[in-house]
């Protein structure tokens, strides 16, 4: 258990992680695919391992970002199997019969699965996906066991073959589940194309209702399955995430603040000074415009208005008696509300941050979000540096 806690936190700092890289909101309809897939299995025992049984399956899935997706999964069995591998399941009541006879579909099954790509989430993901990537496929499923109307009738036989009282004449289902990794190779011009093996094992967590939960290697499965899924397109372009907003749009955004903080009247600051000379003024002028190299750009976490190490280490290099001007934006996820309050909370921490090294902090405001565009972001202006 504590391997698996580290093993997920681990998971969840690197996702933290490179959750701070810029991407482009998708909508709920975007980052979505379909796919079919084959292969075959047997039991995990390995009592037995033939005959094999043929699979065939279909899914829908969403990507969430680059780590993180779901994909819901419908797959049907076929094939027979020995009368020995019939006693290791004793829920396919066919394997029983003598005749061979069965339905054409041996059993069904229908899951929920989520998905981690390890490849980004360790890696970081850099605008496209990579030609391979790994990735992890763990979720729940309930299945259906049929059995032939042949094989309905002998409900004594398997009630004396499991030590129970009863067995009803009919399809049994149950609680599955399913665990494996995905081997993906993405394939197009824009990588719109996958194709993917599937080592898992999946697992009949009650026997068909016979029993309690549990995970049984002999009431479980080892799968292999070669499938191919198409990503339809996103409506910001291409069939996958985007890495980085639209530049054009970005650096007219920035501009347009760095040209509002132009046109503010610069600061005078007028001093008197007596000693024995002549009465005279002292005049402090800021340094008239705003250059890129005066702007510090501090990123926050989701929901989060902490200034990390590496920011800080940013604002150190602003000299104590310069002065700033400070902007706190959010991302468009959440309220407005929330937005606006945590904007302000930003651009309040980076201001004290700043006030505690002596630098003069002239304006500081939370501007929610900024457009399509926004961003977990506080915006440091340097106006003027002491002389």
């Amino acid at each position: 258990m504590k391997k698996l806690i580290l093993s997920l936190s681990l998971v969840c700092a690197c996702a933290a992680a490179n959750a701070q890289q810029t991407i482009y909101n998708p909508k709920f309809t975007d980052n979505v695919y379909i796919g079919i897939n084959g292969g075959v299995n047997t039991n995990l025992a390995f009592d037995e391992a033939f005959p094999l049984n043929p699979t065939f399956g279909v899914r829908l899935g969403k990507d969430f970002n680059p780590i993180f997706g779901v994909f819901v999964e419908g797959s049907a069995w076929f094939g027979s199997h020995s009368e020995k591998d019939s006693r290791i399941f004793p829920q396919r009541f066919d394997m029983y019969q003598k005749d061979g006879k069965h339905n054409a579909f041996r059993a069904a099954n229908v899951g929920v699965y989520g998905t981690i790509n390890l490849m980004n989430a360790f890696c970081g993901y850099q605008g496209e996906p990579r030609p391979f990537e790994i990735s992890t496929v763990a979720g729940l499923g309930w299945g259906m066991v049929f059995v032939p109307s042949s094989e309905k009738n002998n409900t004594h036989f398997v009630a004396q073959t499991l030590g129970i009282d009863e067995v009803k004449d009919e399809d049994r289902d149950h609680l599955s589940a399913k665990a494996g990794l995905d081997f993906t190779f993405n394939l197009g011009s824009q990588k719109e194309h996958q194709i993917y093996i599937e080592p898992a094992v999946i697992w009949n967590l009650n026997k068909s209702g016979f029993d309690g939960i549990e995970f049984n290697k002999h009431y479980a499965y080892l799968s292999l399955s070669l499938g191919y899924n198409y990503k339809f397109g996103c409506s910001y372009g291409g069939h996958n995430f985007k890495a980085g907003r639209d530049c054009d749009a970005e650096l007219a955004k920035l501009q347009a603040l760095l040209d509002e903080c132009n046109r503010k009247q610069p600061q005078v600051i007028t001093k008197e000074v007596i000693k024995e000379v002549p009465k005279e003024v002292i005049k402090y002028v800021e340094k008239p415009g705003i250059a890129m190299e005066n702007l510090k750009v501090v990123p926050f976490e989701v929901n989060k208005w902490y200034i990390s190490d590496a920011a800080q280490k940013d604002l150190n290099s602003i000299p104590a008696g310069a002065h700033v001007q400070i902007i706190g934006t959010a991302s468009p996820e959440g309220n407005a509300g929330w937005n606006q309050e945590l904007s302000n909370n930003r651009a309040q921490a980076v201001a004290d941050y700043l006030k505690e090294r002596g630098v003069v902090v002239d304006s500081c405001e939370g501007r929610g979000v900024e457009g399509k565009t926004s961003n977990r972001l506080a915006i440091v202006y340097v106006v003027s540096r002491p002389q």
